[in-house]
């Protein structure tokens, strides 16, 4: 995934927004969000099939959990999955104890990534390249991307957080309408690999997550198209989030989206 970008506590009444594009080889199967067992409950999350981890996903507690990939000459195939972090950051009460859990990751264990891990109070994000490095971050609108969060001397990071900063001033209805604009967004043929939206050959994107964590019960909602969302409708997965919980069922059905957006 190499698009992920959050509006965090500066949405009225959504102090979560999240919008995310995941870029991946075209032949690499995943399957779309279901609920998923953890020794600490059920999660929402999609999943990669090739290695069993998953880019993104959310918990009964109100954890948002994403993650890309950093830039590495030869990613070394005998590391741990980056992708099982995300699961192993969702089964953490809360962002702190995530942050503090990545902090004390052994180093050299994983190819490098980003993580942003955030609920309804604090964010963070984890810059581990051998070694992990926790940040907090500030209310507001930020891009983590394949460069360093945030990173403005990076054109396609510097774009996206202008575009994230002008949904931010929007009301909680209309930003989410926003960001989808932002994920399927082309710049043009001078910019190829510096679309939100990629196509590539072989490579591109391959789904699209668009998720908002609300203050009021029952508030949340999560979208997902799988696909380009350039070309898939975004599907609503919400019911997914209500069903988190002790008397979560995982069986097939769980895994059926609604209500086509």
């Amino acid at each position: 995934m190499c698009t992920l970008i959050i509006l965090h506590r500066c949405v009225p009444d959504f102090p979560v927004v999240v919008a995310a594009n995941r870029d991946e080889y075209l032949d690499r199967p995943a399957e779309p969000p279901r609920l998923r067992a953890t020794p600490d409950g059920p999660i929402v999350a999609p999943r990669d099939l090739r290695a069993g981890g998953t880019w993104l996903g959310a918990s009964a507690a109100g954890l948002f959990v994403g993650i890309t990939n950093r830039p590495i000459a030869a990613p070394d195939p005998a590391r741990r999955s980056r992708g099982h972090v995300v699961i192993d950051a969702l089964r953490a009460p809360d962002a702190t104890e995530a942050a503090r859990r990545a902090a004390a990751l052994p180093h050299g264990v994983h190819n490098p990534f980003n993580l942003l891990v955030a609920d309804r109070e604090r964010a963070f994000t984890v810059v581990y390249d051998e070694r992990p490095e926790v940040s907090e971050l500030q209310s507001g609108a930020h891009v983590i991307g394949n460069a360093d969060p945030d990173d403005r001397e990076v054109p396609k990071v510097a774009r996206l957080l202008d575009r994230a900063e002008a949904a931010a001033e929007l009301d909680g209805e209309h930003v989410v309408p926003a960001l989808a604009a932002i994920c399927r967004r082309h710049e043009g043929a001078a910019f190829g690999r510096e679309d939100a939206c990629l196509h590539l050959a072989g490579y591109g994107t391959r789904s699209s997550a668009l998720l908002r964590l609300g203050d009021r019960r029952g508030s949340d909602q999560l979208w997902y198209a799988d696909g380009p969302p350039c070309a898939n409708r975004y599907e609503d997965f919400t019911s997914l989030l209500h069903e988190l919980g002790p008397g979560a069922r995982f069986d097939a059905g769980d895994a059926a989206a609604r209500a086509p957006r």
